[in-house]
């Protein structure tokens, strides 16, 4: 399961974070500054996850291929390599070299080579997507941070803030629905490259969406205090973020969709 520290980072987890940081209606202002941070904290640990158990391998060929193996497997990622074949040389190259000279300051290079791949191919086809291809994104992921509410609401926070870091914290079940979260996504992309580029929206139609889906100040308060919120508060903040966009019409909750998938 170490491919869900890398694909991590093409979920929505830590986009909220970003939107909070730059849009900034009645009640946002507190703590926003921090969260943002936290978030793009989170997603530079998460992504960064991929390979430590193989990096720290004694057999850096075996390591590297046992690495690249995992990547090929996964849900989205896997598919965009098969697309774009010269990817899986940068892939290898950056974990080859961070077998030969770790990296101790900063991200990962596989994080900036997945980071790229998330910007250049993956978002502008997200951002795409047909309404029904990103709201059942959506659901999916709602199905598994409620099973987290319902088993683990430490790691249901814990997903709010910084992403899944150590995949090995999740049950079967969790899983499974992760994985089926990630799937859903790769539908979403598939959609989305199979129709005209479309511009992100608005911070302000952002605001006006989640608005509509039932959040108020005091909810974008929440928001920012997520991480002094107790685990049980914290992961109904969690919870709400992800059903806001189902909570609307097809067509603006697909609107609110795409921009949590794809903002950063």
């Amino acid at each position: 399961m170490e491919i869900w520290g890398i694909v991590i980072g093409i979920t929505v987890a830590v986009g909220v974070a970003a939107f909070l940081h730059r849009t900034k209606p009645a009640g946002m202002a507190r703590g926003l500054q921090a969260v943002a941070v936290v978030a793009a904290g989170g997603l530079a640990a998460a992504v960064a996850s991929f390979g430590l158990g193989y990096l720290a391998s004694s057999d850096n060929a075996a390591a590297t291929e046992e690495a690249l193996q995992v990547v090929r497997d996964a849900p989205l990622v896997g598919l965009v390599l098969k697309e774009n074949p010269a990817l899986e040389t940068r892939f290898r190259d950056a974990v080859e070299a961070e077998l030969r000279n770790p990296t101790k300051n900063g991200p990962l290079r596989t994080y900036v080579v997945g980071a790229e791949v998330r910007q250049k191919l993956i978002v502008p086809a997200l951002r795409s997507a047909d309404d029904a291809t990103a709201l059942k994104s959506m659901e999916a992921m709602q199905d598994f941070v409620k099973h987290l509410q319902a088993t683990n609401t430490a790691l249901c926070k814990k997903f709010g803030l910084v992403g899944l870091q150590d995949p090995t914290r999740l049950d079967s079940a969790s899983a499974t629905l992760f994985k089926r979260a990630l799937v859903a996504q790769e539908q979403a992309y598939l959609s989305g490259k199979a129709r005209p580029a479309a511009p992100q929206i608005t911070d302000q139609e952002v605001a006006r969406l989640l608005g509509e889906a039932g959040y108020t100040a005091a909810d974008f308060e929440k928001v920012a205090g997520l991480a002094n919120a107790s685990d049980t508060d914290g992961c109904a903040v969690v919870v709400k973020l992800y059903a806001a966009p189902t909570l609307l019409p097809p067509q603006r909750g697909g609107l609110l969709a795409r921009y949590l998938l794809t903002v950063s």
